[in-house]
């Protein structure tokens, strides 16, 4: 459904400081994203994230700082604002920011040369989001979630809603009725509401809804980048879609041109068959850029950067890296792009010219979270698995140099793992297997070892930071942790990474099992006393483990896949079982059962742990609950843990920090040395 960094940017506690990283040093961290350049170069607004276990939740605020290097300014103070974009002037920032006894995030207008005092842009029922201005700086457009059939300005729009909301209310009913499959996605039941994109003069006056209709304009993408832009002259907005009737079992998306004034969408990829995201138009005018994949029903399908000459119609492909093409950006002066690929669980940095030309930007590994600055270099967000993130500045050809020190002081007394290294194994059909070995700080003598398992299964491990799955946090608690990227990985070419369909415990099982085997020779590992854990694809992987293997200590398995087929009749997004076991139940069954965990449960000998959460749409509840019955019923040891009010992923701070407590103290348990017995 993803190393090395200059010296200078690697944050260096004393040895033996004492104090250690725990869950609780974790969720304080401080995470930037976002980077955004002025247009004179000079600055670089960006969002700052930290987990309040006291708000339970994350506060967010923008901070500005100068490019060069400086002190970085707090820019608002309200804990809930995020998504700065400069206007073309650099006079005025658009923020997305939710105000005190506001129920929705709004957009604001905050005027520098007035002193920053914000002017509130929208004040709708569903709020609004991914605010721009057009390049001459006359228009915003933003997206809000509408009921369809409002439509008109905003005000009309907002009027029909509210009388929506209220006759509901007055109703006193609650239950739904549903005529179509895509009626809750992710974590919500969308109840009838659809995102559109409006336009409304910058300098004030009524809003236009753009895309009237039963359909998400754009649609959401997990993990997406903003998929509407404005066009160099301001005449248009270009917006990634698909038509509702399809939505639950296609993937094909197109980018569709609006006029501002107002009619219909003209297609621009109507010829390609696969999805099409993320368009950016050239600051000159000449070309679009966007990422495209070529197969419809295959999200992971290579993502591939397209050219198309606004002048002449032609389209070509000029970024194809055997590996998806992530975030990208124009240079200034529209010759070129540069553009962030993942390879073999780093992300790095490569320009790419108008003709097809692709070189490295710089041979030092950064990340995917970057702007592009007038004189070629930077901004980029740089991180590590034992390394929180900071922004830092980069020119081509040379290392990134740092801009912030947000987490400094905070780290400085603490002992960290040090970064991880590379451990590469011979897969049984002859492929090479990356996965990075992180080991606790200071470790003298031996430690047990931990498997993580990922996502996906077309995901990586990351030498990049992370709140969820954080390796560091794992390491700390005294486990040497394998990170394996086994087949189905992205960042280690296509065809590798296409390997996992219609085999999700074949090669990929037998990859993790011969890493294991070779990490346990490790002559800093203790064998014997190994658990393994993972979420999604790694929780299905722990749920397979546990009924083809008994070697494992303990396991843990988060919103794993238990039964395929049963998870086809209850998940949101269709086509990926179809694709991912060929096509539906009833047309593969054989191919459903050999692959679900389910059908092995008879072999269930292994401790585990079983996390779920209510609101996964993806991975539904019925998943977890059947792992944890098959368990139960068979008296082998397990334990739930069940979040009703989260999804996929734990995100709210306190679930987060039990998530983490629950996780240690299970593994602990069982991967302790066993006791002797008296003779």
């Amino acid at each position: 459904m993803r190393f090395l960094i200059a010296v200078t940017l690697c944050l260096s506690p004393a040895a033996f400081a004492g104090r250690p990283f725990t869950p609780e040093e974790l969720l304080a961290t401080r995470r930037l994203d976002d980077p955004q350049i002025s247009p004179d170069g000079k600055l670089v607004a960006f969002t700052v994230r930290q987990k309040s276990l006291e708000a339970n939740r994350d506060l967010k605020d923008v901070w500005i700082v100068p490019f060069q290097g400086g002190s970085a300014r707090q820019f608002t103070r309200d804990g809930r604002s995020e998504h700065p974009r400069w206007s073309p002037d650099g006079k005025k920032i658009l923020v997305v920011g939710q105000r005190a006894g506001q129920d929705q995030a709004q957009l604001w207008l905050y005027d520098l040369e007035a002193g920053g005092d914000a002017r509130q842009v929208t004040s709708l029922t569903f709020g609004a989001d991914l605010g721009t201005f057009s390049p001459d700086g006359k228009w915003i457009a933003y997206t809000s979630e509408v009921h369809p059939g409002c439509s008109g300005t905003t005000a009309e729009v907002d009027s029909c809603i509210k009388k929506r909301l209220e006759e509901q209310q007055a109703s006193k009913v609650s239950a739904r009725i549903i005529d179509h499959v895509f009626a809750r996605h992710w974590t919500e039941w969308k109840d009838g509401k659809r995102t559109h994109v409006f336009v409304q003069p910058a300098a004030g006056g009524p809003a236009r809804d753009l895309t009237p209709g039963d359909s998400d304009w754009p649609t959401w993408r997990l993990g997406g980048g903003d998929d509407l832009a404005f066009t160099a002259d301001g005449n248009e907005i270009i917006v990634s879609a698909k038509p509702a009737q399809r939505e639950a079992w296609s993937t094909n998306g197109d980018l569709w041109a609006i006029p501002v004034g107002g009619g219909a969408p003209k297609n621009l990829t109507a010829d390609n068959h696969g999805d099409d995201a993320r368009p950016r138009p050239s600051p000159d005018g000449r070309y679009l850029a966007w990422l495209s994949q070529a197969r419809d029903g295959y999200e992971s399908d290579q993502w591939k950067l397209k050219l198309r000459d606004l002048r002449t119609g032609r389209v070509s492909v000029i970024g194809d890296f055997d590996d998806d093409a992530s975030a990208f950006v124009w240079r200034r002066d529209s010759k070129g792009i540069v553009a962030s690929v993942l390879k073999r669980g780093r992300f790095y940095l490569n320009t790419v010219s108008l003709d097809g030309k692709v070189a490295r930007f710089s041979e030092s590994a950064t990340g995917d979270d970057f702007d592009v600055a007038p004189d070629g270099s930077v901004a980029v967000v740089v991180s590590g698995m034992a390394r929180p993130p900071e922004l830092a500045r980069q020119a081509a050809g040379v290392a990134p140099q740092p801009v912030t020190r947000f987490n400094a002081e905070q780290y400085a007394g603490i002992d960290m793992p040090g970064a991880p290294t590379d451990l590469w194994i011979d897969g049984k059909d002859g492929s090479k297997v990356h996965s990075f070995v992180l080991q606790p700080a200071n470790l003298s003598g031996r430690a047990p070892l931990l498997v993580l398992i990922h996502g996906g299964p077309q995901g990586a491990w990351e030498d990049q930071w992370g709140m969820r799955w954080n390796e560091a946090a794992f390491a700390a608690q005294g486990y040497v942790v394998l990170a394996v990227n086994p087949h189905g990985s992205t960042g280690y070419g296509h065809k590798y990474e296409e390997e996992i369909s219609r085999d999700w415990g074949g090669l990929a099982y037998d990859d993790i099992l011969r890493s294991v085997d070779a990490a346990e020779k490790l002559p800093f590992v203790e064998p014997g006393r190994t658990c393994a854990a993972g979420a999604s694809y790694g929780g299905y992987m722990v749920d397979w483990i546990a009924g083809h293997t008994d070697r494992f200590r303990c396991l843990v398995s988060h919103d794993g896949v238990y039964d395929i087929a049963a998870m086809y009749g209850s998940t949101e997004e269709l086509w990926f079982p179809e694709f991912e076991m060929g096509g539906p139940p009833w047309e593969v069954p054989e191919t459903y059962r050999k692959w679900s965990p389910s059908t092995y449960a008879k072999n269930f000998r292994t401790p585990t742990l079983v996390v779920q959460g209510e609101l996964d749409f993806r991975v539904p509840v019925e998943q977890g609950l059947g792992m944890f019955t098959a368990l139960q019923r068979q008296g082998v040891e397990s334990r739930l843990l069940y979040f009703p009010d989260e999804g996929h992923w734990v995100l709210k701070p306190r679930n987060s920090q039990l998530w983490y407590h629950t996780v240690f103290d299970w593994i602990r348990s069982h991967s302790a040395p066993r006791k002797q017995a008296n003779r």
